[in-house]
């Protein structure tokens, strides 16, 4: 996805090919304007919010550019691009463009689409403090689609996930403008935060790969290294070596990103219990179960004091650490609570069903065990497909159907 590779072969052939497209004239005919004179007499004619709305459509993918995003991106904004906020100069904008042929439109869907060879000639006038400009015009509004995790431990955003879905695509656009075509932003902690933001969405979707390298490229441009946004990078870097099975690659990486919170937030701050709960993670992957326990008591003391909504995070891990240490009956009374993954859909708390299967077989109830497990295993199938937590959930029913003397069924 961020390799040069991932450009289709089209767009390459457009930019390599852009500059003789342009020059030529239309096959027999005498006509004496070649393709670029006409684009540029066209770009003329366009009012000046018309002219910015093209300007800033050629640093988005050109195939699906959902009108949502600058209408709801944009809201913030106070300079020339405010136009882009108010429905009818948004409208007026996109009329003007329509009429002159330079963009299209799916009425049904609200979305914009324009030809890489329009991009590439809007791109062409436009002067190096223009480009960045408009560089980071498209930053701002894609940041529209993510939540910021480095503030607000806001757990899984499934809700959302369509909604990122439809900036995802230009979020890549840019990473490419900036490898293949050389475009700079002028904001580049906006720009780390956009690919960090982006980097959250991916994890959640378990594309670790690629969210592993969003988060680097974030890591390596983050200027300010005691900032939250970096220690969020840091988290997200160490939580998918987490999901990949390398607990030792990540834990002193958690405790820098926690000594960053502590130091910017204060040692009683309630995000810090999401700092500890990361680290007490990585403990339990490693064997370090009494280190973990510490660190998973003093997050469930701060979530408390806080009066957090985060709290049934907390009791989750503690579960799973209570459970990993043979005593199931305390990992039940944990887990119970703040049971709350029957009432949502958030996979995060498919997790939790997940777990409680798991608490039952080491009670010996098989039955509930086998149960829960199957329900957790639909519940990942339906939502997520063939990822990795399905698999887990594939094992442990499995796994269960053997206990149980199901050969056949577990196989």
């Amino acid at each position: 996805m961020l390799d040069a590779s991932s450009f289709s072969q089209e767009e390459n052939k457009v930019r390599r090919s852009s500059s003789k497209i342009d020059c030529r004239k239309a096959p027999g005919s005498d006509y004496e304007h070649t393709l670029s004179t006409v684009w540029n007499i066209s770009f003329e004619k366009l009012a000046d919010t018309s002219a910015c709305l093209l300007n800033l459509l050629s640093f988005f993918d050109p195939d699906a550019i959902s009108e949502e995003i600058l209408l709801r991106g944009s809201v913030d904004t106070q300079d020339e691009f405010s136009f882009l906020s108010d429905e009818m100069d948004f409208g007026d904008a996109t009329e003007d463009l329509l009429r002159a042929a330079l963009v299209n439109r799916t009425s049904n869907l609200a979305i914009l689409l324009i030809h890489r060879l329009v991009q590439s000639a809007a791109q062409k006038r436009l002067t190096e403090l223009e480009i960045t400009k408009y560089f980071d015009a498209a930053v701002h509004l894609l940041c529209w689609g993510y939540p910021d995790h480095s503030k607000t431990d806001i757990g899984h955003q499934i809700t959302a996930w369509e909604r990122r879905e439809k900036a995802n695509t230009h979020i890549n656009h840019l990473v490419q403008l900036t490898k293949v075509n050389g475009k700079k932003p002028g904001n580049q902690q906006k720009y780390a935060d956009l690919l960090l933001r982006c980097g959250w969405y991916l994890y959640e979707r378990e594309l670790y790969l690629i969210a592993k390298l969003m988060v680097e490229q974030a890591i390596s441009i983050f200027e300010d290294k005691m900032s939250l946004e970096h220690a969020s990078a840091i988290d997200l870097g160490c939580l998918i070596d987490l999901d990949l099975a390398h607990p030792e690659v990540a834990i002193e990486s958690f405790k820098q990103a926690l000594k960053i919170h502590k130091a910017t937030l204060g040692p009683e701050d309630p995000f810090i219990a999401y700092s500890l709960n990361n680290v007490a993670l990585a403990y339990t992957e490693m064997g370090g179960l009494d280190l973990a326990y510490a660190a998973h008591e003093e997050a469930i003391r701060l979530r408390l004091k806080a009066n957090s909504d985060r709290i049934g995070n907390s009791y989750s891990n503690m579960s799973s650490l209570l459970l990993r240490m043979n005593r199931p009956d305390e990992a039940e009374e944990m887990l119970a609570r703040y049971e709350t993954f029957l009432k949502t859909g958030n996979p995060r708390f498919s997790g939790d069903m997940v777990l409680l299967s798991r608490i039952r077989l080491a009670q010996g109830r098989s039955s509930d065990a086998i149960r829960i497990a199957s329900k957790a295993l639909t519940f990942r199938r339906n939502l997520l497909g063939n990822r990795l937590k399905t698999c887990d959930s594939q094992y442990d029913v499995a796994a269960i159907l053997l206990k149980q003397g199901h050969v056949s069924s577990a196989i």
